[in-house]
């Protein structure tokens, strides 16, 4: 496969033709990896691209962990097709935090088609939620969340969403995230969330969600695989979170050396 980006004729740099997975490693240990891979590999097969060997992956970002001496590192490998022929590049640097500890979230204004299939995949055609994001960072927020044009919430430019509802104590809440058929990424984080919940009784539902039902929610928090469990501090019910630290420790064992 080649190795250089060609300006001229690469699909992801002319069209945005193209697929991308972010993925954090720790002592050389590449969290989700198999997961990561699993979903370009789905995405490629949907759009009838050849697949990619998930071993060769796997060997060449641990080769440059090692040449750059990376205790924790942040990857990329993006895929497109150049000269006819498939392209995988390679991002390893060191792990930087880009998110707050309890972040401030903006809504766009732009209403996305609702159930939209390409949202389901992590294309490289990343102009809007690029533009969104930095539009929202200019403001002073971290992070900008989508809705579709039925009023359904989507997810974040890079991340997905999820509304915990409760009254009183918590042994009753329950925790929403938008249905998958609305048009979003299936996020890694977000289905190991789901699974973390699954296994510790709490009932995550996934659902159609307005933005009324939004506003009502007593904890938001957001997910990706880089940062894993991101609080939200503002549109929120409750000034103290209660579930959230909770689902965040169990988070972050998957980050533990």
């Amino acid at each position: 496969m080649n190795k250089q980006i060609n300006p001229f004729s690469n699909t992801a740099f002319k069209y945005g033709f193209g697929f991308f997975e972010t993925m954090r490693a720790k002592n050389s240990k590449i969290i989700f990896f198999d997961e990561h891979i699993n979903r370009l590999n789905s995405s490629l097969k949907k759009f009838k691209l050849n697949q990619v060997d998930k071993e060769e992956i796997r060997e060449q970002i641990l080769y440059e962990i090692k040449k750059k001496k990376l205790k924790d590192a942040r990857i990329r490998i993006s895929y497109s097709i150049q000269y006819e022929s498939p392209l995988i590049t390679y991002e390893v640097v060191p792990y930087v935090r880009t998110f707050q500890d309890n972040v401030k979230i903006a809504i766009s204004s732009y209403l996305l088609n609702h159930g939209e299939e390409l949202r389901k995949h992590k294309t490289t055609n990343y102009f809007l939620n690029y533009f969104e994001y930095q539009k929202a960072r200019s403001k002073g927020y971290d992070e900008v969340l989508f809705f579709d044009n039925k009023g359904h919430l989507l997810e974040g430019s890079r991340t997905n969403v999820f509304l915990i509802f409760y009254k009183g104590d918590i042994k009753n809440l329950q925790i929403y995230t938008p249905d998958y058929n609305c048009g979003i990424l299936k996020g890694i984080a977000r289905d190991k969330l789901i699974e973390i919940c699954n296994e510790i009784g709490f009932r995550v539902i996934e659902r159609k969600i307005n933005l009324k039902q939004f506003r009502e929610a007593k904890e938001i928090f957001l997910t990706n695989s880089l940062h894993g469990i991101i609080p939200v501090r503002n549109f929120k019910k409750t000034g103290i979170n209660k579930v959230v630290p909770i689902l965040k420790n169990y988070f972050d064992k998957f980050f533990e050396e």
